[in-house]
């Protein structure tokens, strides 16, 4: 993988990098902070099975987009290389690109004022992906179902699936492979009704790990990875970043107050909307379980990842049984 890394960065860069380290986060691609004249860049090379030519232009045309939106923080915008393309295709085939490097440090969704810049990220960029259905591009929009887990990895379909949950290549109690297998029986039951909800671009993945705050001042720096930015019901960006807040703290409803609030500046929902979020809360989870079990498939080891997964589905299962009423009433009270 390294000589590929130098492979990019000679399409890119006459002089040599200073450093080049790890990625802390993130299995889909291969990422490396690069380190030349004192300027920080992220060099990616993308995984074949979920980035090909046609969706990398899309990236590089959306971030263009979001770049000259006067939005309150900063995205991953693409470099040219020597050539002046904004990606390149290596040796074995791989496609690779070199983005700018933003400053910040990871937000602490324990603390109120990271969760309010949270919400107004989120509001702010889903309102930009929004109004971005009527710019015109040259690529071809991506579609992505993300209540439709058997549409998210190649890899990954009805019978791989069912065959790696009926023989799993590492230890899941049975009772919990049960409660994944309704949720797939159930999946195909609702699909009707959750695809005449609202589309819109969604960028499927704002979490902690792609976002940056500025560590002073307390507001979100920079919004990270649209490699799953497509279009698609527009409510799973809201239940993901929810998910993602019940991670940290659910206890109380103050936190989701405080993100609502900043949120719904920006966006609005429909009641059917409102009504279908407790549900696509939970198959959030069987969705990245399915996108797992196409990685290993593909050759990745996935236990420990498959298992915080199916642990959280679980626990949002039960927080959601919990407080079913007090969450829809909350909901409907902001919207």
């Amino acid at each position: 993988m390294e000589h590929l890394f130098q492979e990019l960065l000679q399409h890119y860069f006459n002089e040599p990098v200073h450093s080049m380290g790890n990625v802390p986060f993130g299995m889909t691609n291969d990422s490396r902070i690069v380190v030349l004249n004192q300027s920080k860049y992220v060099a990616r090379i993308y995984n074949r099975h979920t980035k090909n030519e046609e969706r990398l232009q899309f990236e590089v045309e959306l971030t263009a987009y979001l770049e000259h939106c006067s939005l309150s923080f900063g995205v991953p915008g693409f470099l040219s290389s020597k050539d002046g393309s904004k990606y390149v295709i290596l040796s074995d085939g791989s496609l690779g690109s070199i983005t700018r490097f933003i400053e910040g440090e990871v937000p602490d969704l324990l603390r109120n004022s990271d969760v309010l810049s949270y919400g107004q990220t989120v509001g702010e960029i889903s309102y930009a992906l929004q109004q971005f259905s009527s710019v015109p591009v040259d690529s071809v929009r991506p579609t992505i179902a993300f209540h439709d887990p058997y549409s998210l990895h190649p890899l990954s379909y009805q019978k791989s699936i069912h065959e790696f949950l009926s023989s799993p290549p590492f230890a899941i109690d049975a009772d919990q492979i049960a409660i994944i297998q309704a949720y797939y029986q159930n999946i195909y039951r609702h699909a009707p009704e959750l695809n005449l909800l609202p589309k819109q671009i969604v960028h499927h993945d704002i979490l902690i790990f792609n976002l940056l705050i500025e560590p002073q001042f307390r507001k979100i720096s920079g919004v990270l990875d649209f490699d799953f930015a497509a279009n698609d019901i527009r409510i799973w960006e809201l239940t993901i970043c929810l998910n993602h807040l019940l991670q940290f703290e659910d206890q109380t409803f103050e936190k989701i107050e405080l993100f609502l609030d900043e949120y719904r500046k920006y966006m609005t929902l429909t009641p059917a909307e409102i009504q279908w979020i407790p549900y696509v809360m939970q198959i959030y989870y069987v969705s990245l379980l399915s996108i797992y079990i196409g990685q290993h498939y593909a050759g990745r080891s996935i236990a420990p990842y498959f298992r915080l997964m199916l642990k959280q589905l679980l626990k949002r299962r039960e927080w959601l049984e919990y407080n079913q009423h007090a969450f829809s009433d909350l909901l409907h009270s902001k919207f």
